[in-house]
């Protein structure tokens, strides 16, 4: 029994004549995590028509980190933006959120400091806050900071970069008892 074709084998032309939505990605944020317990992998997509939140895959500390499952999806994830695009990326997530850049107050980036990994913030105007660790060992938070950046200058969001590891115990209790 053979097992799954690789990326390598499979040849993206033979999806051109699937029917997709043709958004334009300007800024893409890939592999991102949120939460305690259980974790919730996500990719961010900052499109011609706004942001998409795309949250896939409950990961444990013990089922999940210890054996590496959120690397494998965060790959696997990836390989589906690569061949068939966002729509399925989408299609394929558990929760999608999207956000009009009109609603979007501020994106705030933390660069993690020397004791975490990098953070992104989406403050919106109305809805809930999402904040997302970022585990892509091979992104350039530099680079991408100047993305985002770039992305709120044509878009219209406020954009901010800080310094620290960007947790705050209050807030942070007063949302977990949704007072935030």
């Amino acid at each position: 029994m053979a097992g799954p074709p690789e990326l390598d084998d499979i040849d993206p032309a033979a999806f051109d004549d699937l029917p997709n939505t043709a958004v334009e990605i300007d800024c893409h944020v890939h592999f991102c995590m949120t939460g305690s317990f259980p974790l919730r992998l996500a990719e961010l997509f900052f499109a011609d028509d706004g942001l998409y939140i795309a949250e896939y895959a409950y990961i444990t500390p013990m089922f999940g980190l210890g054996t590496k499952k959120h690397r494998r999806e965060a790959k696997g994830m990836a390989a589906i933006l690569e061949i068939h695009g966002l729509d399925e990326v989408l299609l394929q997530a558990d929760s999608v959120v999207w956000h009009s850049y009109e609603n979007l107050n501020e994106v705030v980036s933390y660069d993690g400091s020397y004791l975490g990994r990098p953070k992104i913030a989406v403050h919106p105007e109305h809805g809930r806050v999402h904040a997302y660790r970022l585990h892509d060992e091979d992104a350039d938070f530099d680079d991408l900071a100047a993305s985002l950046a770039a992305c709120g200058q044509k878009r219209g969001f406020a954009v901010e970069r800080r310094v620290g590891v960007g947790f705050n115990p209050r807030r942070s209790v007063a949302r977990f008892f949704g007072r935030s």
